[in-house]
C-alpha cells in the first residue's frame, strides 16, 4: 500500500468505522481573523472551496489550493479560484478515497510550491481525504487549512504527530 511514503499503487476507501474519527479537529479551529496570525511564511495549504475562496478574499495566497469547485456536495461558485495558480495538476478522486492520482498530485504539487510555484490542485470527484496526503508530504511547519462543515476552519501544523496519526488512518483505510 504505501511503499517509503512515495508510493500508492490502489485506491484506498475510507471505512465507515474511520468516519467520526476524521470529524474531530486535528489542529487548531480558528476564525478568519486568527488565521492571519498562524500565517508566518511558511508553507500554505487550503483544502476545500470555501477555505480556498475565504483565504483569497482576505488576500492570503496559499502555495497549494486543492479544490473540486464543491461545498457540501453542491455546485461551489466561485471564479477567483479557476484564475487561481501558477501550474495546475488535475486529478480524479472518488468520495471517500485517495487515489494513486490524488496522492501523487498533491505530492507533485508540494514539490513544485517548494520552488515558489502556486499550484491549484483540481479534483475531479472530492478532495476532503487529500488532507492526509498534504500532512504526511508537507515540511515540517507547513500550515494545511481545511473546513470542518458547520463549525469552521482548522489550522493544523504539521509536525512528526500529526504526519504519524495520517500515516496511521492511511494504514486503517481499505484496499
Amino acid at each position: 500500500m504505501v511503499n517509503m511514503l512515495y508510493e500508492l499503487d490502489k485506491t484506498l476507501r475510507l471505512p465507515d468505522r474511520l468516519r467520526g474519527e476524521l470529524q474531530k479537529v486535528y489542529g487548531t479551529l480558528v476564525s478568519e481573523e486568527e488565521l492571519d496570525s498562524l500565517l508566518d511564511g511558511g508553507m500554505v495549504i487550503s483544502v476545500g472551496d470555501v477555505v480556498t475562496h475565504t483565504l483569497l478574499t482576505r488576500g492570503v495566497f496559499p502555495d497549494i489550493a486543492v479544490v473540486d469547485y464543491r461545498t457540501k456536495r453542491s455546485e461551489a461558485h466561485f471564479p477567483e479560484i479557476k484564475e487561481y495558480g501558477d501550474l495546475v495538476i488535475s486529478v480524479k478522486n472518488p468520495p471517500g478515497c485517495i487515489t494513486p492520482e490524488l496522492w501523487h498530485g498533491v505530492h507533485r504539487a508540494i514539490e513544485k510550491a517548494k520552488s515558489g510555484v502556486k499550484v491549484r490542485v483540481d479534483v475531479e470527484g472530492e478532495e476532503d481525504l487529500a488532507v492526509l496526503p498534504a500532512v504526511i508530504f508537507s515540511p515540517e511547519g507547513a500550515i494545511v487549512i481545511y473546513g470542518m462543515p458547520n463549525t469552521g476552519l482548522v489550522a493544523l501544523t504539521v509536525n512528526d504527530e500529526h504526519r504519524m496519526n495520517a500515516l496511521r488512518i492511511i494504514g486503517e483505510m481499505e484496499v
